[in-house]
Order: structure tokens, then C-alpha cells, then sequence
């Protein structure tokens, strides 16, 4: 390496605001621009290095960091892609368990005969969660039970309406299973991205106490210590007499829990400068500043990134195999119930307690079933990032809608924990939900009082004064006049009343009559109301409903020119146009609150300055405080583009009128982020 180099001038190098890589700490270490090797290259070419030994870095000693940024952009588009399917799988739980709701029946006096009803619609589908070969519509019980629910509602036996009961029951079970591997994986995921970026910053909690701090490890450990057989009232007075407490676990106390320091991540780092110094000679001067380049662009972070992620496969490979064990004891003890079960009949009063322990042992196969699917399918994902190579093609790609609702995903082909969702999806479509809607169209809508459908908790507006509702809210749809609790209605109407309506209306607005933006906030493409049917995003509107993290996606997805962020309740906690600084001369504690800053819009910011400029739009007049308080956070940059808009003018008019007319008629994109939505879709702007 040429000599001459040890010579250059630090302030022509390209600064982040007024920052430069000498200047990283661990205080400001948000505020650089950080993730990808590119950078680096950008600031060793802006130091004079010569092309060709960047191009040897990239050969040879930098593959590892270079792969190591791979595995890391890789691990959040995976992270997105989970936190999606488990938005998912919320709205299907809530028709999950409206449809258990609705198929419970009330046995009333006769609760022996509906034991053994229970009892037998258990036997009769436990070839469906017993084997996972099977499907419910394969079962002869579950389609006459189907066709018989189409009839008027005397051709039902009770054991067709406790079959679907069970269906319903297991299938919720299942898919909270499901859904908890799902939130577990994104969750590590997440905290796994949350890794220091300086190399003295504090591992994550999540991650010191693994594999006890994961959900499905709880889960698992939760259900291996319970008795199969063992009834909820048998549990309950067994406790009693011993009195014991059911008592969490406390995951810091797991043996499992060793909380070691990190140690490969510092060892690749130290050897990519040993490398560069022995095998390419670069000076010492050089080898710092590149030191400089890599801890403060993200690099050891990354490296740090591969490190967690290897240990967390390591965890989640053993996960498996003791879930599939603690399964085969309650499927071994539930073939063992149905053999006794099949040959002697229980006693007279005995029914209660057997199907007590037969409810609880089955709803754990079920969970246990969905936590070993999507824990395993997990685990072979997790495994495949942490030894991906840096020439391997893109896998996983997670962003907006853009094409045909919320949220837009790319998987490999091989890729089952969105079929493992969609798996309930069908069951709902294909069994519970025309079942549950032939039932209604035969019986009536509301229940009327005497109903044996007492989960439903929807009473007509005669007969809800004598109703026993117990402690739950109930709300009065306006369309058919019942009253039903939180389960069965959202706004104004009963989902049934929200699926006709919205099946035949042709507006162009809003269909619940109390949204204030009607017509402003309603999405045509999909018929969905920014405000009511939340969270909803359409790349059509160009409007996205989100986080801070959405926010950074945003910014690096679409790369525009201008970043515009309110700052009341967006950028800052302040509200209602008070100042940021606190005022210590007041009396009122409320003004000697000290406010703080979106720490992901400080990032999207700190993202965006290779883009563009970022802005402040805000109503609040404390100009000169609010740049005070930006430049305290070390953001000098947007503390230059505070504007206040004028009394009695929009935001939209304000920035049509400030970046997109004369000298501005240029910007080619921007994004404006908001807290209030009415000041999103109020101008045509």
C-alpha cells in the first residue's frame, strides 16, 4: 500500500451530518449509517485507498464480514416475514374462536348425556389429531355432522353438534400452537437484530437467557410437567391440600441459562485485521481506519449477528426432539384412555371428571402438534441463514402490499410456516364457517333468550334485560339489534351484519356510520377504512399504517429525496404544541417532564442522509426549543429544517406549497410521517 496514504486529509472524508467514523462512540452510535459492506468500501475509497486492494479485501480476508452482512439482511426480511404470518394468524384465532363459541352447546340439566356426547365426538375424531395424515372432511362423523347443521336445526344429534365443537376446540389449540413458534422466531429474531452495534454495548436480555427465555421452551416445559390424566379439578384440590401456588418460572434461574460472553465475533473480527496486516502489509494507520470503518458500519455488529444466530440454532435443534417426546406420552396416554374407554362403560358420575382430563390432555396433543410444526420448520430456516454463504441469491423478502393487500412476502419454495396458517384458514372456509353459517340461516340471528348457544352471548333487544351476562360489555349492533360482548362485534355492527353489508354495499365509503373520515380515509382498491379496519395499507393510496420499524423499511425501500416526520406524539412525546425542554421554573410536574425521542425515527433519519434531506412539518410553535432538543439528540441536521406551519393551513397545503413548486417542482419521491391520519388524507396533495 502506497505510503502517501497515511497522509490524508480527515474532513474531505464524507461525514454522516457532522460526524465522521473517528468521531463513533458508543453514545452516538445510532446515528451512522450502518448494514452493508458498500459502506465501507465507500469510506476506504473516500481515504484513497486504491481500487484493487479494496477489491483484495473483498477476496480474501472480508469475505467472512461480507457474509456476515448477507446473513443479517437476510435475518430481518425473516423476521418481517414471521411478524406477518403472526398478524396473520390473530384475525384467524378471532374467527377461530368465535366459531368455538358459537358450536358450544349448552347441555343444561342433562350434563351426563353431554359428557357422553363429548366423550364420543373425542373418540370419533381422534383419528384426525392423532395422525397428521388426516383431514376432518375425511372423517364420515365430521361431514354428516356438516350436513346436518345445513338441515333445520332438529336434525341435529348432539354428538354432530359437540364433533364440531371438539373440530373448533382442537382447531384453536392447534393454531395457538402455531402461532406461538411464530411469535418466538420473531421475537429472537428480533432481538438477535437488536445486537449492540458498538462492540462494548449490552447483549440483549432475550438473548442471555436462552433457551429458557424462548416461548415454545416454556410451553413445552409447562405441559411435561402436568399428569395426562389428571383432571382441572383434580389439579385444583391436589394443589389445595399441598398448598402449593402454581408459580412461573423464572428463566433467569434455568441452569440452562449461561449467560457466556460472545466470543467468536471479536475473534473473526481481530483476525480480518491480522490478515490485512500480515498478508496484505497495510500500514498501521491503515488498518485502524479501516477498524474505524467496520465497527462504526455496522460490521462487528454483523459478525456479532452471525454468532447469535449460530447459538440460537444450536437451542432450537434440541427443541424438537423433546417436544415430539413429551407428544408421544399424551398420545400413548390418550390411546390408552380410548382402550379402556371402548371396554368398560364409566361409572354413573364418573363422566365429568374423564372428560375433564380427556379435554385438557387432548388440547395439549393439539398445541403440542402446532409448537413441534412450526418449531421444527423454524429451526430449519434458522439453520440455513446462519450458514448462508455471500453468493447465495436472495431468500426471504418482506415489505408492503403490492399487489393484493396489507403485506407483500418472497419465501423459498420450500418454506411451510405460511401453510401451517393457512392450514386453519381452510379448516374455518371449508368446515366451521359454512357449518356455522347454515346454522344461523335455519335457526335465527340473534339467539334468542333460552338458546343452548350460550358462548354466543348475543340477545335480541327483548329479551337482553333478562339475559345473564355475567361481567361482559355488551354493544348493540345497529343493523340487527342485538347486543352481543367484544367477540362478536367490532364498531357497530355483529360480524354477520359486517360480512353482508360489506359483501353488498358499492360506496366509496366508510361502512360503519361513526368514522369521522368516511369518505377521506376509505381505500377503494380494497374497501377498507384506514381508520376502522386498521391496521390497513394499500400502495395505490401511497398510505402505510406502522411503527418506527416500518418506518426504517420505508426509508430504505423507497430511497426518497425527502423525509418529512410530525413532531407531537411522531417524532417526540411531546403533545398538544408543548415544548420539549423541560421547564424548570414551573411548578407543574407535567412541565418539568422530561420527553424523549423516537429512537426508530432517529434511525430512519440517520438511514436516510445518503438519500436526501429530512424535515420537521409540526403545528407546535416552540421552534427555537424544538431544534434545541433535536441537537441535544445529535441530530444538527433536521435541527436546520424545523417548520411550523402557518394557523389555519394544512400540512398537505404547506409542503405542496414548500417542496414541490418552484426550485423543489423536481422531487422526484417523499415521505411524510404522521400521527394523525387526518392530516395524511385531507389534501390532494
Amino acid at each position: 500500500m502506497d505510503e502517501k496514504w497515511l497522509h490524508f486529509d480527515r474532513k474531505k472524508l464524507l461525514l454522516d451530518g457532522d460526524l465522521s467514523i473517528f468521531d463513533y462512540n458508543r453514545q452516538n452510535a445510532l446515528l451512522f449509517s450502518q448494514g452493508d459492506w458498500q459502506l465501507i468500501r465507500r469510506d476506504l475509497a473516500f481515504a484513497g485507498i486504491d481500487p484493487s486492494c479494496i477489491q483484495e479485501l473483498e477476496d480474501g480476508p472480508c469475505t467472512e464480514l461480507i457474509r456476515a452482512f448477507r446473513i443479517r439482511r437476510e435475518l430481518i426480511h425473516y423476521k418481517k416475514v414471521c411478524l406477518h404470518l403472526f398478524e396473520e394468524g390473530r384475525k384467524i384465532e378471532r374467527e377461530l374462536k368465535q366459531a368455538m363459541a358459537f358450536f358450544f352447546w349448552n347441555d343444561g340439566e342433562n350434563k351426563n348425556e353431554g359428557s357422553k356426547a363429548h366423550l364420543q365426538a373425542l373418540h370419533l375424531l381422534s383419528q384426525y389429531y392423532l395422525n397428521d395424515n388426516i383431514s376432518p372432511l375425511e372423517i364420515d362423523a365430521v361431514s354428516v355432522a356438516m350436513k346436518r347443521h345445513c338441515e333445520k336445526s332438529t336434525a341435529c344429534e348432539l354428538v354432530d353438534r359437540k364433533i364440531l365443537y371438539v373440530l373448533a376446540t382442537g382447531a384453536i389449540g392447534f393454531h395457538k400452537g402455531i402461532s406461538l413458534a411464530i411469535q418466538d422466531a420473531r421475537n429472537i429474531a428480533k432481538s438477535i437484530c437488536l445486537s449492540p452495534r458498538h462492540p462494548d454495548g449490552e447483549r440483549p436480555l432475550k438473548l442471555r437467557n436462552l433457551p429458557a427465555s424462548m416461548y415454545v421452551d416454556q410451553a413445552v416445559h409447562k405441559i411435561a410437567r402436568e399428569d395426562p390424566f389428571e383432571s382441572r379439578d383434580e389439579r385444583r384440590e391436589r394443589m389445595t391440600q399441598k398448598e402449593e401456588k402454581i408459580s412461573s418460572t423464572n428463566v433467569a434461574d434455568d441452569p440452562r441459562c449461561s449467560d457466556k460472553k460472545l466470543t467468536k465475533s471479536g475473534m473473526a473480527y481481530n483476525l480480518i485485521l491480522e490478515k490485512v496486516r500480515d498478508e496484505h502489509n497495510w500500514p498501521i494507520e491503515a488498518i485502524g481506519f479501516l477498524s474505524s470503518s467496520i465497527v462504526a458500519r455496522g460490521g462487528y455488529k454483523a459478525l456479532t449477528i452471525v454468532e447469535e444466530l449460530e447459538n440460537y440454532s444450536s437451542h432450537l435443534s434440541a427443541l424438537p426432539s423433546r417436544t415430539k417426546k413429551v407428544l408421544q406420552q399424551y398420545m400413548d396416554a390418550h390411546n390408552d384412555f380410548i382402550t379402556i374407554s371402548n371396554r368398560a362403560v364409566p361409572t354413573e358420575g364418573d363422566e365429568g371428571n374423564a372428560l375433564s382430563a380427556a379435554v385438557k390432555r387432548v388440547g395439549n396433543i393439539h398445541s403440542l402438534r402446532g409448537l413441534l410444526k412450526a418449531s421444527g420448520e423454524n429451526a430449519k430456516w434458522v439453520s440455513v441463514l446462519a450458514s448462508l454463504s455471500w453468493k447465495e441469491n436472495t431468500m426471504f423478502v418482506a415489505g408492503d402490499d403490492a399487489a393484493n393487500g396489507n403485506n407483500c412476502m418472497f419465501v423459498p419454495q420450500e418454506f411451510e410456516l405460511g401453510n401451517f396458517i393457512n392450514a386453519s384458514r381452510k379448516l374455518l372456509e371449508e368446515v366451521l364457517m359454512p357449518a356455522m353459517l347454515n346454522a344461523i340461516t335455519s335457526e335465527s340471528w340473534p339467539p334468542q333468550i333460552g338458546t343452548r348457544r350460550t358462548r354466543v352471548a348475543a340477545y335480541d333487544e327483548h329479551s337482553v334485560e333478562y339475559a345473564k351476562c355475567g361481567r361482559k360489555k355488551l354493544s348493540k349492533c345497529m343493523k340487527c339489534s342485538g347486543y352481543f360482548d367484544a367477540k362478536w362485534i367490532r364498531h357497530t355492527f355483529c360480524i354477520m351484519c359486517e360480512r353482508r353489508i360489506r359483501d353488498e354495499s358499492v360506496e366509496n365509503k366508510c361502512l360503519f356510520d361513526g368514522c369521522k373520515l368516511s369518505e377521506e380515509a376509505f381505500c377503494p382498491h380494497f374497501r377498507r377504512c384506514f381508520v376502522c379496519d386498521s391496521p390497513h395499507s394499500c400502495e395505490e393510496c401511497r398510505l402505510y399504517r406502522g411503527d418506527g420499524e416500518s418506518a426504517i423499511e420505508l426509508v430504505s425501500v423507497l430511497q426518497p429525496r425527502i423525509l418529512l416526520l410530525d413532531f407531537d406524539r411522531t417524532l417526540c412525546s411531546t403533545k398538544s404544541g408543548a415544548s420539549p425542554l423541560p421547564q424548570n421554573k414551573s411548578k407543574s410536574k407535567h412541565s418539568r417532564h422530561q420527553h424523549t425521542i423516537d429512537s426508530d425515527l432517529k434511525v430512519a433519519v440517520a438511514a436516510h442522509r445518503t438519500y436526501g434531506s429530512s424535515h420537521v412539518i409540526t403545528r407546535n410553535s416552540h421552534k427555537r426549543d424544538i431544534e434545541e432538543f433535536l441537537i441535544q439528540h445529535d441530530l444538527k441536521d433536521l435541527a436546520s429544517n424545523v417548520h411550523v406551519v402557518p394557523k389555519k393551513m394544512s400540512k398537505g397545503s404547506y409542503i405542496k406549497d414548500n417542496f414541490f413548486t418552484g426550485d423543489n417542482s423536481d422531487a422526484s419521491s417523499c415521505i411524510f410521517i404522521d400521527d394523525d391520519i387526518r392530516e395524511l388524507v385531507r389534501d390532494n396533495w
